[in-house]
């Protein structure tokens, strides 16, 4: 019997069929293992070498919640289209598009960012990620005792700012982060990617690949007419599959 993989690549190539294929993958947990680590974690050459063939009939990109420069670097594919922060930064087709009220957001990160810090620092295993315009809270390497202190002392310093409709927080899989107060998601970034590559080859067919809560609208931006595809339990989409080596046998069958 054919692998759960290749089925759905085949489903990809029939329902495609005629139409120009466009694949979107999250980074983190998705095309990557996790890493205890954020700065260790680098694309596999292995991966990188499925995603340059695939490129020769696809528009492939990624959509992450890191800084785009950073993604850029750790993915190291030329021509791949790739979102940041969770999609308010995007880069390809020949365009570049940062939303215009992200700035309004780093006076709020810089004034909570020293007060999580702080917290990080009495919490053996956490640490604060600083992206300029968003700032995260990771806790994956704590115990139990310390998650609970981490959430909570986060809720109090991130709660004056955004009630002052400042900043907004998302939660991920063992990370708080707070985002510009903006109305404007991976589901958004999705969107402005298909319309772009749609305005250059025509018709196309989405799959977007995520594994986390944080994915979960894009996931909604391409279910129905693509196909939504779940790299963990942690999100619901149209169908499973097992984390990122699951998710490269899925790109090389296509």
């Amino acid at each position: 019997m054919p692998d759960v993989e290749a089925t759905l690549a085949e489903e990809v190539r029939r329902r495609g069929d005629g139409k120009h294929l466009v694949v979107l993958l999250d980074f983190d947990g998705t095309l990557c293992e996790f890493e205890a680590d954020p700065q260790a974690v680098r694309l596999p050459a292995a991966r990188r070498e499925v995603i340059l063939a695939l490129q020769r009939r696809a528009t492939v990109g990624i959509v992450s919640g890191r800084r785009l420069v950073d993604v850029r670097e750790r993915v190291d594919v030329d021509g791949a289209v790739v979102a940041g922060l969770h999609g308010l930064e995007i880069e390809g087709l020949g365009e570049r598009f940062v939303h215009p009220d992200m700035e309004k957001a780093r006076a709020g990160v810089a004034e909570v960012s020293e007060g999580l810090r702080a917290i990080a620092g009495r919490l053996p295993g956490a640490f604060v990620e600083d992206k300029g315009a968003s700032v995260t809270l990771h806790f994956r390497e704590t115990d139990l005792a310390a998650q609970r202190i981490a959430v909570e002392a986060f809720g109090v310093l991130a709660a004056p700012l955004i009630e002052r409709g400042l900043l907004r927080l998302m939660r991920g899989s063992y990370v708080l982060e707070l985002l510009p107060a903006i109305d404007w998601n991976k589901g958004h970034a999705v969107q402005w990617i298909l319309d772009r590559v749609e305005q250059q080859k025509g018709p196309v067919f989405a799959v977007y690949i995520g594994d986390d809560v944080t994915d979960q609208d894009a996931i909604a931006a391409v279910e129905g007419e693509g196909l939504a595809i779940a790299a963990s339990d942690r999100v619901t989409a149209d169908v499973h599959i097992d984390g990122p080596p699951a998710v490269e046998r899925f790109l090389r069958a296509l």
